[in-house]
């Protein structure tokens, strides 16, 4: 393709003569590597109107490259006057005098997501507010007086001014927070965080798609808000008491934490059944006061987490602010218990898949409302698995039954005592999956944030 200039044929086709700017407006590079650019404005602004709104490529050209050029370079480029569209040329010339204009081009110049948002936003506004048609016959209307008649005057100052509020809105909203997700994204996942395609942050889904945008700001806003608060909430003691467990090698000599240290009690601490009555009796009491020593053995402990990304997970809690995300607070508590404790994190709806912090953010940016959830994967993961030392949690918002077959096994293994579930907010207990768990005390229920960090809590202590 030949470099479009503004002496060529295809310069004056495209209606580029109409344009507000002199080709100092491109510096040193040709037009031809604006028009990608350009051209998402122009076609972002007829889809988001159903076409209803068409702008031409030249109004698409100066919006676009108004916002992306140096406030220095906009401003004298600017062409004195232009007999093809005098009106357009007034327009832009107001819009860039304005000091709204100059505050918000410090902020999209060189950045050309920056500029095809706010180039978008303004020819959506401004064409909205202006038929630049019925205008122009106002001028001729004038009989060749120089000043634009005061209903033109008018029309022309409130839509530029709406505008440039619409255009500052839209900046501001999707600069936030694009940060702030951002931001999750490298504390829930660490050193490069970044890499991951932004098509969920991106500015077509902000343009397109706004509430869409929000609910992935929010999903990585709760998350690292709940990965920071469980990161404090499990105690140094139950990192200690993890490295202190009865599972493992004997690694040393400790103090009776838990009766199922029987097994390790000191052999100069049973002597004491040799010395009759008096000795048992005393060795009751040790035992009582959990003053027995014992081997320690190393640890092998550690929780094993499993999350329901179905889409209705996506959903918020009652309560805390009433927007909380339900699968947020979930992964939150995952990644600190993964940070802190080592757990293994698993996602899972009608499939189970054993996934590392990034696949846990790449969830969170693409959960969508869907229909299935089965706990059987989970169950026989569980089965998989096979280690009593393991603590599993499940964390979901409903599930059906289990197949029986499963079930029996799984029953039979010994592991349902060591799973734990957390139904939020309240979803049916009537499986018969569930109804196993709760025979051993393991289901907790959590209607709200408040209800979920007690549930927590219950879980931990377990350990």
């Amino acid at each position: 393709m030949s470099f479009i200039t503004p002496e060529s044929e295809t310069y004056f086709k495209s209606g580029l003569a109409k344009s507000a700017f002199h080709r100092s407006i491109y510096q040193e590079l040709p037009l031809d590597y604006y028009i990608p650019s350009i051209q998402a404005a122009q076609k972002l602004t007829m889809e988001l109107t159903l076409r209803r709104i068409a702008p031409k490529f030249y109004q698409a050209h100066d919006s676009f490259l108004m916002f992306y050029k140096p406030y220095e370079v906009v401003n004298t480029s600017l062409k004195r006057q232009n007999k093809a569209a005098p009106l357009w040329r007034d327009t832009i010339d107001r819009v860039v005098k304005d000091t709204r204009f100059y505050d918000l081009n410090k902020i999209t110049q060189g950045s050309d997501e920056l500029s095809i948002l706010a180039a978008t936003r303004f020819l959506l506004s401004l064409l909205r507010r202006i038929d630049f048609e019925y205008i122009h016959n106002l001028q001729r209307q004038a009989q060749g007086r120089p000043q634009t008649p005061a209903v033109a005057e008018g029309i022309l100052k409130d839509a530029i001014n709406a505008s440039l509020e619409t255009v500052q809105e839209a900046i501001s909203e999707y600069s936030e927070g694009k940060e702030v997700a951002e931001e999750a994204v490298s504390v829930l996942v660490g050193a490069g965080g970044h890499g991951f395609t932004k098509e969920a942050l991106s500015v077509l889904r902000f343009l397109e798609k706004p509430d869409e945008f929000r609910k992935r700001v929010r999903l990585l806003k709760f998350a690292r808000l709940f990965y920071t608060r469980f990161l404090t909430a499990v105690p140094t003691s139950l990192v200690h008491q993890q490295l202190s467990s009865f599972y493992g090698g004997v690694n040393g000599i400790t103090r009776m934490f838990s009766e199922r240290q029987l097994v390790d009690i000191l052999p100069s601490e049973l002597v004491l059944t040799q010395l009759g009555d008096v000795g048992r009796a005393l060795l009751a009491v040790k035992l009582a006061q959990r003053q027995l020593s014992v081997y320690q053995r190393a640890a092998s402990v550690k929780p094993i987490i499993f999350i329901d990304k179905s889409g209705s997970m996506a959903e918020p809690f009652e309560g805390y602010r009433g927007e909380t995300p339900k699968i947020s607070v979930a992964t939150g508590l995952a990644l600190a218990l993964h940070r802190k404790l080592d757990a293994d994190v698993y996602l899972f709806d009608t499939e189970v898949e054993k996934v590392n912090p990034a696949k846990v953010v790449e969830t969170l940016l693409t959960i969508e409302a869907d229909g299935g959830t089965d706990v059987d994967p989970v169950i026989e993961e569980i089965a998989r698995l096979g280690k009593q030392e393991y603590l599993y949690v499940i964390i979901s918002d409903g599930i059906t039954s289990s197949n029986e077959e499963i079930l029996k096994k799984f029953i039979a293994s010994g592991l349902a005592k060591r799973t734990k579930l957390i139904l939020v907010p309240y979803a049916s207990d009537h499986y018969n999956w569930v109804r196993v768990l709760k025979s051993f005390g393991n289901v907790y229920y959590a209607k709200d944030v408040a209800e979920f960090e007690a549930a927590v809590k219950s879980v931990l202590s377990s350990f």
